[in-house]
């Protein structure tokens, strides 16, 4: 007489597996590998300056020396296993303050640029608010302006346009002011 097969039930197999699975490891290490070459990146001074294990300060800053690309994969690997042994949220606060800070630089450039766009293109009231706003530029300012629409009208090399732009930068923004 042949042995009869044991049934297994739904409820037999209720062990619920809290690990997470190899390729969230994965994921999580390859983001601490990223931050931690985002944060070396930030500059010695701030990794040193950050309360991290010394370990970790070492490696991040052995991270600008490694030149070979395969020698600086297995380094992030080696910084991703170190930086697992600590709480990174203040790393990740410090990298996002920078983030933060590099987007506001950004946004204040590329504000700039328009603004010199519009003047080129012959906005002339938008010259004349600025005149009215900073009287004490106001005449190398429209001097830049005209120039510089001669340059372009002319498909000359933008000299007085990169003069106008460092013009712009310099003037103080109204928050400035205050």
């Amino acid at each position: 007489m042949a042995k009869k097969k044991p049934i297994y039930r739904p409820d037999d197999f209720d062990e619920v597996d809290d690990r997470p699975s190899r390729s969230q490891l994965k994921r999580d290490s390859c983001e601490l590998q990223k931050l931690g070459l985002e944060f070396a990146a930030l500059g010695d001074h701030i990794v040193k300056e950050a309360g991290i294990p010394d370990e970790v300060v070492a490696a991040l800053l052995r991270i600008k020396t490694i030149s070979k690309h395969e020698a600086k994969r297995r380094h992030l690997q080696y910084v991703g296993k170190l930086m697992r042994s600590f709480d990174v949220s203040h790393v990740r606060e410090i990298v996002e303050a920078a983030r933060e800070g590099r987007d506001i630089r950004d946004a204040a450039f590329h504000h700039l640029e328009n603004v010199r766009d519009k003047l080129l293109s012959g906005d002339d009231d938008l010259l004349q608010g600025l005149y009215d706003t900073h009287p004490e530029h106001g005449q190398r300012l429209r001097q830049l302006v005209l120039s510089a629409r001669r340059e372009k009208a002319k498909g000359k090399p933008p000299k007085d346009s990169r003069a106008l732009f460092k013009l712009l930068r310099q003037l103080p923004t109204p928050k400035e002011e205050k």
